[in-house]
């Protein structure tokens, strides 16, 4: 299947629908490939100013399918094309949503209140410290927490959970605030890439959530 057969499909639809004088029309063009729907969207997009439904039919499920449908509805309105989404996924319809929402939020087409960066780690990273339980223990806290009032305020903010205090204040020096791993068993609690103070693992993310109760 091409792109231009794809467009060719729709148009004949079209065709019908304003010939009998409807044109309250929304047009969506899928396939299961990645290069043909981005090219069909596009076109279309060229032919007609009609709102447009964007996304990867049958992407199949879990990672390959976020990937994909990334990829594919990132592009698109990144181009400036889609007026809705869909991400088709086998499984809970539930994490379609999720999915959507999430790529929205990374294009700052949709509003989150904060956002969670975190590195990979590396050498550097203490034996004790599990950056990647300590990252979801934030962002759990923060979402039951802070999101209303963050809303309520019309704030947004970033915060670091990064695995070394050599690297991760300077690294991340654009989040409002961080945690760093350090060494027997201490964390290094930093904001716009400055020290403020040493803490203990068991309390970094308490700690990390103080500080961000105290600017509100």
């Amino acid at each position: 299947v091409t792109a231009e057969s794809l467009v060719d499909s729709a148009m004949e639809n079209i065709l019908i629908l304003e010939e009998a004088g409807f044109e309250d029309i929304v047009v969506s063009i899928k396939s299961s490939d990645i290069f043909s729907t981005i090219e069909a969207n596009k076109l279309m997009a060229e032919t007609r100013s009609y709102p447009i439904h964007i996304g990867l039919t049958e992407a199949g499920y879990g990672l390959s399918c976020i990937v994909q449908s990334s990829m594919v509805i990132g592009h698109l309105l990144l181009s400036g094309i889609g007026d809705t989404i869909r991400v088709s996924m086998t499984g809970n319809p539930v994490n379609e949503a999720v999915t959507g929402r999430k790529i929205l939020e990374s294009l700052d087409l949709r509003y989150t209140p904060f956002r969670i960066i975190s590195c990979p780690t590396c050498g550097r990273t203490a034996r004790d410290i599990d950056l990647l339980a300590i990252a979801e223990k934030v962002e759990s806290e923060l979402s039951a927490k802070f999101s209303e009032k963050l809303k309520n305020s019309g704030k947004r903010i970033t915060v670091a959970v990064m695995g070394c205090e050599v690297n991760g204040p300077g690294e991340a020096k654009e989040a409002d605030f961080g945690l760093a791993g350090g060494q027997n068993g201490k964390m290094v609690l930093f904001a716009r890439g400055e020290v403020l103070r040493t803490v203990s693992v068991t309390d970094a993310v308490e700690e990390l959530l103080r500080e961000i109760r105290s600017t509100f």
